[in-house]
């Protein structure tokens, strides 16, 4: 079929335009098949690997790369609070504090008990100047974990670091 259009696309055209219009269709082929080769680099067909791969970036604080691959992911699995909870944490790292903001709300809102989301958060609201709402979640942590965890402290050491400054 390919070479059959190619012959009579031969036929009505000069050596110049017989050239543009293959690379006319070269071009448009490649436009065609290309969302699937970014879909295979960035493995959105399958979550699973698409989560490991933004925990590999933010263990290399890579979080530009993160972000990308969760925004993704949280296409994929929308009622994942965790994967919510690793898109906010990148964009807090990046710089992006309102996006994180609602992002770590979005996070919540599928998991009010989802302690990272809680600790991340609250560690935002220490940054941005809001220290009672950073200490309501510290309270919230404290709650969930009554013989403290890593994330009250994690919490609690952050709220004291930026009291301290």
């Amino acid at each position: 079929f390919i070479l059959k259009c190619f012959y009579k696309i031969h036929l009505n055209c000069n050596g110049y335009n017989f050239y543009m219009k293959i690379k006319s269709i070269t071009l448009l082929i490649f436009l065609l098949i290309s969302p699937y080769l970014l879909a295979a680099k960035y493995g959105k067909t399958d979550p699973d690997k698409l989560y490991s791969r933004a925990i590999k970036f933010i263990d290399q604080e890579r979080f530009f790369e993160a972000k990308k691959v969760l925004k993704a992911y949280t296409k994929s699995k929308p009622e994942d609070s965790y994967g919510w909870t690793l898109y906010a944490f990148s964009e807090r790292k990046l710089g992006g504090l309102e996006k994180a903001e609602q992002l770590y709300e979005k996070a919540l809102t599928l998991d009010s008990n989802n302690k990272a989301a809680l600790e991340y958060q609250g560690e935002l609201f220490a940054q941005t100047n809001r220290p009672l709402l950073a200490e309501s979640n510290l309270a919230k942590l404290k709650i969930l974990c009554p013989d403290s965890c890593e994330e009250v402290e994690q919490l609690d050491s952050f709220i004291k670091g930026i009291a301290e400054k």
